[in-house]
């Protein structure tokens, strides 16, 4: 039996990880469990209830979503369950674990993402790791100013149960001096890097239903298509001359047009646009209605005006989730490019 724990510095792409990676131990044959062991309640707790039911289905497990969260406690709850001596809290964990565990191989765990930040995330991981004797991967979002030397001090304190890192969110431009560089920094401090994988605009999209739903609009056309994601926002260009060659230079795009501009409306389905959002609550014509129909492109009506809808569509891509099975499909692609699956599988005792 192998439990893996999964960590991350902040919103690194982890319920991404621990879904493409156990999609992978699924298709090799071997039986794979998951848990979210300690969920803070403070927190959102439809997003760990939502995680938790999206790896249920694509694991096909049987447990339900609030067996797969079994712990829910306030911060100071769990401070004091980590630094009270009083045996409770992890006789707990090794109980919740039995139970998942049966009949499984690998049992991935999802733990917190706030790992270089948050004392109790950092405690949260060592005491859990340490509990069940679990081997951790952290998963690192990149930036210019990523701070290698706390990980090493994790790292450390991790010892032999840490199996390596996961560098994610790389802009393309950057993959070859992070594969150098970083690369060097992890391996002198003997830290395994097992990935490093580039930044992909459809992993951080948001669904056109999910775009209608935050921006109060009411869907027009083609509803059956609302589960496509949208990864580029346009504003409909401010001009008399044709729009064609301004909506042309970005694809897979919401373009947000004015109710008074049908011109610029059937000049961006003419591109490759996800759906159009209406502002300012004017229907669109019918020459508009019966294109968009035509090419099964969402027409989104909105109260706001254009300014309101674009800063309402920016928080929606802030809060971007991974639960689509077309993320998943193309992280999954990502892994077998870029993660060393041969490491990966060694290090875990399991074939290659």
């Amino acid at each position: 039996m192998v439990a893996l724990y999964i960590t991350s510095m902040g919103a690194a792409g982890k319920t991404a990880f621990c879904a493409g990676i156990g999609r992978k131990l699924l298709d090799r044959g071997i039986k794979v469990g998951f848990v979210i062991p300690v969920q803070l309640f403070e927190t959102s707790n439809a997003d760990g209830y939502d995680d938790a039911a999206f790896i249920k289905e694509i694991f096909e497990l049987t447990e339900s979503s609030e067996q797969l969260c079994p712990i829910r406690l306030s911060q100071r709850e769990l401070w004091r369950s980590l630094t009270d001596e009083v045996a409770d809290f992890t006789q707990k964990l090794k109980q919740v674990y039995r139970k998942i565990s049966r009949g499984k191989d690998v049992v991935i765990m999802e733990g917190f993402g706030n790992l270089d930040v948050d004392k109790i995330s950092a405690l949260a991981c060592y005491t859990i790791a340490e509990t069940l004797e679990a081997r951790v991967i952290i998963v690192l979002r990149y930036s210019s100013t990523l701070d290698v030397s706390k990980i090493v001090q994790i790292g450390k304190k991790l010892g032999q149960q840490l199996l390596g890192v996961v560098i994610n969110l790389v802009p393309k431009s950057k993959m070859e001096t992070v594969r150098q560089e970083l690369t060097a920094l992890f391996n002198e401090a003997g830290i395994k890097v097992l990935g490093i994988l580039p930044e992909v605009r459809s992993l951080l999209g948001v669904s056109i239903g999910e775009l209608a739903k935050i921006l109060d609009g009411e869907v027009l056309t083609s509803p059956e298509n609302t589960d496509d994601i949208v990864e580029n926002i346009m504003l409909g260009a401010m001009t008399l001359d044709s729009g064609v060659e301004y909506f042309a230079r970005k694809t897979n795009k919401a373009a947000v047009i004015r109710g008074e501009r049908p011109d610029m409306q059937l000049a961006a389905l003419e591109t490759s646009t996800k759906c159009l959002i209406i502002t300012n609550n004017v229907k669109p014509l019918p020459p508009v209605i019966s294109q968009a129909e035509e090419k099964h492109v969402p027409i989104i009506l909105v109260k706001q005006d254009a300014s309101a809808a674009i800063a309402g569509i920016e928080e929606a891509l802030t809060k971007a989730h991974f639960r689509y099975s077309q993320k998943l499909q193309k992280f999954e692609e990502l892994l077998d490019c870029y993660f060393d699956f041969k490491a990966f599988y060694s290090e875990l005792g399991l074939k290659a």
